[in-house]
Protein backbone atom coordinates (compact mmCIF):
# COMPACT_ATOMS: atom_id res chain seq x y z
CA UNK A 1 0.00 0.00 0.00
CA UNK A 2 2.53 2.65 0.99
CA UNK A 3 4.87 1.80 -2.13
CA UNK A 4 0.92 2.57 -4.26
CA UNK A 5 1.43 5.87 -1.92
CA UNK A 6 4.72 6.56 -2.98
CA UNK A 7 4.09 6.02 -6.93
CA UNK A 8 1.40 8.26 -6.54
CA UNK A 9 3.51 10.99 -5.42
CA UNK A 10 6.08 10.60 -8.02
CA UNK A 11 3.47 10.17 -10.83
CA UNK A 12 2.00 13.55 -9.42
CA UNK A 13 5.05 15.65 -8.86
CA UNK A 14 6.61 13.93 -12.62
CA UNK A 15 5.22 16.65 -15.25
CA UNK A 16 6.76 19.95 -12.95
CA UNK A 17 10.26 18.39 -12.99
CA UNK A 18 13.24 20.00 -15.01
CA UNK A 19 14.54 17.49 -17.33
CA UNK A 20 17.33 15.45 -15.49
CA UNK A 21 15.20 15.95 -12.65
CA UNK A 22 13.13 13.72 -10.46
CA UNK A 23 11.49 13.33 -6.70
CA UNK A 24 12.72 11.02 -3.95
CA UNK A 25 11.20 10.34 -0.55
CA UNK A 26 11.98 11.66 2.53
CA UNK A 27 9.43 10.95 5.11
CA UNK A 28 6.03 8.88 5.41
CA UNK A 29 3.30 9.28 8.03
CA UNK A 30 0.70 6.51 6.93
CA UNK A 31 -2.24 4.70 8.70
CA UNK A 32 -2.89 1.61 7.64
CA UNK A 33 -6.72 0.97 8.48
CA UNK A 34 -8.49 -2.11 6.86
CA UNK A 35 -7.18 -5.48 4.93
CA UNK A 36 -7.37 -5.92 1.37
CA UNK A 37 -8.03 -9.72 -0.13
CA UNK A 38 -5.80 -11.23 -2.74
CA UNK A 39 -6.89 -10.16 -5.97
CA UNK A 40 -8.59 -7.43 -5.00
CA UNK A 41 -8.52 -3.66 -6.91
CA UNK A 42 -6.56 -1.46 -4.77
CA UNK A 43 -6.33 2.59 -5.95
CA UNK A 44 -3.89 5.04 -4.59
CA UNK A 45 -4.65 9.01 -4.55
CA UNK A 46 -1.65 11.65 -3.79
CA UNK A 47 -2.80 15.38 -3.52
CA UNK A 48 -0.23 18.02 -3.38
CA UNK A 49 -0.93 19.53 0.14
CA UNK A 50 2.12 22.25 0.68
CA UNK A 51 5.59 22.63 -0.05
CA UNK A 52 8.06 23.56 2.21
CA UNK A 53 11.23 24.43 1.32
CA UNK A 54 12.24 21.95 -1.73
CA UNK A 55 10.10 19.55 0.19
CA UNK A 56 6.57 18.67 -1.44
CA UNK A 57 4.52 17.70 1.35
CA UNK A 58 0.78 15.37 -0.77
CA UNK A 59 -1.55 14.23 1.23
CA UNK A 60 -1.97 10.13 0.33
CA UNK A 61 -4.97 7.61 0.69
CA UNK A 62 -5.91 4.15 -1.00
CA UNK A 63 -9.02 2.71 -1.02
CA UNK A 64 -9.57 -1.32 -1.96
CA UNK A 65 -12.78 -1.93 -3.98
CA UNK A 66 -14.90 -1.97 -0.97
CA UNK A 67 -13.49 0.70 2.01
CA UNK A 68 -10.95 3.25 2.77
CA UNK A 69 -7.45 1.21 3.20
CA UNK A 70 -4.95 3.94 4.44
CA UNK A 71 -4.19 7.59 4.86
CA UNK A 72 -1.11 10.07 5.72
CA UNK A 73 1.35 12.14 4.23
CA UNK A 74 4.32 11.38 2.25
CA UNK A 75 7.63 14.04 1.70
CA UNK A 76 9.45 13.98 -1.38
CA UNK A 77 12.61 16.17 -2.81
CA UNK A 78 13.24 17.30 -6.02
CA UNK A 79 16.90 15.91 -6.90
CA UNK A 80 18.90 15.99 -10.22
CA UNK A 81 19.02 12.19 -11.41
CA UNK A 82 22.90 12.70 -12.58
CA UNK A 83 24.14 14.17 -9.53
CA UNK A 84 21.80 11.65 -7.13
CA UNK A 85 23.74 8.69 -9.23
CA UNK A 86 27.32 9.81 -8.52
CA UNK A 87 26.36 10.17 -5.24
CA UNK A 88 25.04 6.59 -4.62
CA UNK A 89 28.54 5.35 -6.72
Amino acid sequence: MIGWMEFACFEAQKPYCDEGEATVGTAIHVDHRAPTGVGELVTAEAVLERIEGRFFVYRVSARNERQPIGSGTVHRAVVNVGKFMQKIS
